[in-house]
């Protein structure tokens, strides 16, 4: 091998490595090889590849005649990338352009569509990514002896020509072997790369996503976005971090902070298409940036929208000072921290929106009063009037209490010594229905009467116990009413020995399908706020009565325990 043709295999192999790798980066054409029969991504592997194999023709050095050719080189990555199609297409390509430019014989030119059917069928079984470089090599040795064959037994040339032709073909031969090999090689080292970048990004982005989970579900606003620009500037060491609305930035942290203010309207040209367009946007000059402001350090960066569900919620951009364009792990991060903090907004949303709903259900519940219920008090009100005017009183007395209960704007959580004081006054007035027929037993722990409880927990209980199981009975009713507390779990039990609950009914309210709102509110709220271990449980035996059983971690109210409790063991409600 003398120095010139030495020099024409470098050459030829250094335009091979060059074209790998500008494929390799280009996320178009890796998209096409992922996707390679799709027509958009056929047209453009063929065009890349026929491009490449035609070139393949003038690769070698400008002077003498050319030893060594790489146009099988274009053919065979053809097929390995975009399958038999694109494999045929730029045979054909190849062929007709051999025959009508360079004049080369018919049948010698017609291998090249064989050699690109060939490749092309080993994609039908691996992807172009899963074939390794020395797999990639021995494709092009089987073909290039292959072709070595078939020229030397179907063309009639003299001696001088067929040891040219050899000559040559063993030179092409180690130029395909190494090109193909180069190129396969190039690219799944760039694979690999960025492959190594997204765990990189990956890794970086939970962490990021931890740290601000705690202040992004209470919303996206100025204060939550601001702490989270500050994490994103420590973890990634980004120049500066900009997170803005849709109209406003909400904060900003690094480099140029003291021209990019909180609360002023966007002014980057490339925040504003993000948003518009919904994409990510590259800055790579100062100009793509857009800022107004002619000393601004910041030149290039990346701008990722961020979303709650397809509607944009504002942006994040990492921003650099470099004049070179953003990394890949750059954008690997922010493209990786957008999703997870979308997620994050969309979830405090979603919170949100749980939140309002249930305490629209509790403001339902609160004002919910049973007409019936009212129209048979104020009767039995004024039938005491002139019998009983104290009976009167305290009845009248005790209505005022369960209404201003119900309508006032309570806590959330109450102690449950508050919630029986709103009961005692409901079960004074059902007394005055039932009469003597009704007993009731109240047996509540000192310690359990100030543990916190949801408000409006256990007055559904005893309305449904009164008024589906006992009012229905006849003879003597029982009312009981219990709670303690048992390993850290308050547990407060109304039973009564009333008409019970069908199997068939029970197996719908445990469910969540019965017709009442106040049983659905209670278990919905307590499984809601303390999980599935604990709510509320139901069990009945008809006609013998039913049970119902809130569990729910013992949460005491900060407060002395006062020696004097208003229920105490064993202590009947004196109605």
């Amino acid at each position: 091998m003398d120095v010139l043709t030495l020099l024409e295999i470098v050459s030829a192999l250094s335009f091979i490595a060059m074209t790998a790798y500008l494929t390799g980066r280009s996320r178009f054409i890796m998209r096409c090889t992922h996707y390679p029969y799709h027509p958009a991504s056929q047209f453009s592997l063929i065009v890349l590849f026929s491009f490449l194999s035609i070139i393949g023709n003038y690769s070698t050095l400008p002077w003498g005649d050319p030893v060594v050719t790489t146009r099988m080189i274009g053919i065979l990555l053809a097929g390995l990338a975009g399958g038999p199609i694109a494999g045929v297409c730029v045979g054909l390509i190849s062929t007709t352009y051999l025959i009508l430019v360079e004049n080369a014989a018919l049948i010698p030119a017609l291998y090249m569509i064989f050699a690109g059917t060939l490749s092309g069928l080993l994609r039908f079984r691996f992807s172009f990514h899963q074939i390794k470089p020395l797999t990639g090599a021995g494709i092009a040795l089987f073909v290039e002896l292959l072709q070595l064959i078939f020229n030397t037994v179907l063309t009639n040339t003299t001696a001088a020509m067929l040891l040219f032709n050899v000559k040559a073909a063993v030179f092409t031969m180690l130029v395909s072997i190494l090109g193909v090999w180069l190129f396969l090689f190039i690219i799944n080292w760039i694979a690999a790369e960025q492959d190594i970048y997204g765990a990189r990004a990956a890794q970086l982005s939970l962490e990021i996503a931890s740290r601000t989970l705690p202040y992004l579900r209470l919303g996206f606003n100025t204060h939550s976005a601001t702490v989270t620009a500050q994490i994103i500037y420590e973890l990634t060491e980004a120049d500066a971090v900009s997170v803005t609305g849709r109209y406003k930035r909400l904060a900003f942290v690094g480099q140029g902070a003291e021209h990019h203010r909180p609360g002023e309207p966007i002014l980057s040209t490339a925040v504003k298409d993000a948003i518009a367009d919904k994409t990510i946007k590259i800055i790579n000059t100062p100009a793509d940036r857009g800022c107004p402001y002619p000393a601004c350090p910041l030149k290039a960066g990346v701008v990722v929208p961020l979303f709650t569900g397809n509607n944009i919620v504002g942006t994040i951009e990492l921003a650099r000072t470099s004049g070179e364009s953003v990394s890949e792990l750059d954008i690997h991060i922010a493209d990786g921290l957008a999703k997870l903090l979308s997620v994050q907004i969309q979830l405090a949303e979603i919170d949100e929106q749980r939140k309002m709903r249930e305490k629209a259900e509790l403001k339902a519940l609160r004002a919910q009063i049973n007409p019936h219920f009212l129209f048979n008090t104020i009767n039995i009100i004024m039938s005491f009037c002139r019998t009983d005017p104290d009976k009167a009183r305290n009845l009248l007395g005790n209505l005022a209490t369960l209404m201003l209960r119900g309508y006032s704007n309570q806590d959330e959580l109450i102690t449950l010594e508050d919630e029986l004081a709103s009961i005692t006054a409901y079960l004074e007035i059902a007394r005055s229905r039932f009469g003597d027929r009704l007993d009731i037993a109240v047996n509540i722990d000192d310690t359990a009467a100030l543990a916190l409880i949801p408000a409006l927990s256990l007055q559904p209980l005893v309305e449904n116990a009164l008024n589906h199981g006992l009012f229905p009975k006849l003879g003597h009713c029982l009312l009981a009413m219990e709670a303690y507390i048992e390993e850290d779990t308050l547990i407060v039990s109304v039973t009564d020995n009333g008409i019970g609950i069908p199997a068939q009914k029970l197996e719908q309210i445990q469910d969540g399908h019965s017709e009442g709102v106040g049983i659905n509110n209670v278990n919905k709220r307590l499984t809601s706020l303390y999980g599935s271990k604990y709510g509320l449980t139901i069990t009945s035996q008809p006609p013998f009565g039913t049970e119902a059983r809130l569990c729910i971690p013992f949460v005491p109210q900060i407060s002395t325990v006062q020696e004097k409790g208003v229920y105490r063991e064993n202590k009947s409600c004196d109605c």
